[in-house]
């Protein structure tokens, strides 16, 4: 118990920091900081791989909450990389739609690294809880597990069948409507302010709408994310941790993809594709047992696959472009 609590203080402290170091109000700072704090993520989870081997091959963790007597140093590694690919590959899914958010709110360059970090930190917060939920539910329902099974394979044909380049008016959302019956919006953004008090009324700031709605796509994304790692592990340290690393590092993931995302237009197929093969091996769990490497293997060629294809056809787009004119 004492590193685990070391260990999820530690990763506390290591958002905070990151938030206090790389975060950049300034449009020609914000790539270059936003490379240091991929750097400064990666070699977290290169201490976090390594904590895992060694935890799990010593039963350092003395069996609080997980399943280290079960499970190899190396099939802990396997298991986190494999859980941490799925989560990362799904937040890229997710940064599509805070790119369009901030678009469609026009919120300053200035505003958006707060604002993606309180994202961030609450989506920590809402993470933990939902696995700490999931995982007593697939503790005390054994036919749970189908559920998250069927939930996964109906994720993947609703982002296969997603049109990107019409997302949905998020005004439209209840509660963006329930805040506006509620509040009213002013026009303009006041610096960093999410309320601020006209003619003796209190209003909302687009800021806070924007907020708002990130948070409510995070609770979507999450929905998505934590039963597709579930389909992984089910161990509470490698499932929590994974998940964290993930999500820790979105505001400097966002910042590097932002402006290459148009590449990346098929990648949310190879998505799609992913989350329906994790919900099938989900369901033939109790019948198929496939091996953890496997896993692995097929969603770093799904990403790859994706990816490169996505870049091909982008490239192939541009060249068309120029031969026309």
């Amino acid at each position: 118990m004492i590193l685990w609590t070391i260990y999820i203080v530690f990763l506390s402290f290591a958002v905070f920091l990151d938030y206090r170091f790389f975060a950049s109000s300034s449009s020609d700072k914000a790539y270059k900081k936003a490379i240091q704090s991929m750097s400064y993520w990666g070699v977290i989870c290169l201490a976090t791989l390594i904590l895992v081997y060694i935890a799990y091959q010593r039963d350092l963790f003395q069996s609080f909450l997980s399943q280290d007597t079960q499970l190899s140093g190396s099939q802990a590694v396997s298991l986190f990389l494999s859980g941490y690919l799925v989560e990362q590959s799904l937040s890229i899914d997710n940064i599509f739609v805070i790119a369009f958010l901030l678009s469609y709110f026009q919120v300053p360059e200035r505003n958006q690294s707060g604002l993606l970090s309180i994202g961030i930190w609450t989506a920590i917060v809402l993470r933990g809880i939902l696995v700490i939920v999931g995982i007593w539910l697939i503790q005390s329902l054994d036919w749970m597990v189908y559920v998250l099974g069927v939930l996964l394979i109906y994720s993947g044909y609703k982002i296969y069948t997603s049109d990107s380049d019409h997302p949905e008016d998020p005004n439209k959302s209840l509660i963006i409507r329930a805040i506006r019956r509620t509040f009213p919006v002013t026009k303009g953004y006041f610096n960093d302010r999410f309320f601020v008090k006209k003619m003796g009324i209190w209003a909302a700031t687009p800021l806070f709408i924007t907020l708002i709605s990130i948070e409510f796509t995070d609770v979507l994304f999450a929905l998505d994310s934590i039963p597709a790692i579930f389909a992984i592990t089910t161990d509470p340290f490698l499932v929590l941790s994974s998940n964290i690393l993930a999500v820790a590092n979105l505001r400097a993931l966002y910042t590097i993809l932002s402006k290459m995302l148009s590449k990346l237009e098929y990648l949310h197929y190879a998505l799609a594709v992913l989350l329906v093969f994790i919900g099938v091996k989900i369901l033939i769990s109790h019948q198929i047992h496939l091996p953890e490497w496997l896993s692995f293997v097929f969603i770093i060629l799904c990403l790859g696959v994706g990816t490169l294809y996505s870049l091909w056809r982008s490239k192939t787009k541009e060249n068309h472009q120029d031969m026309q004119s």
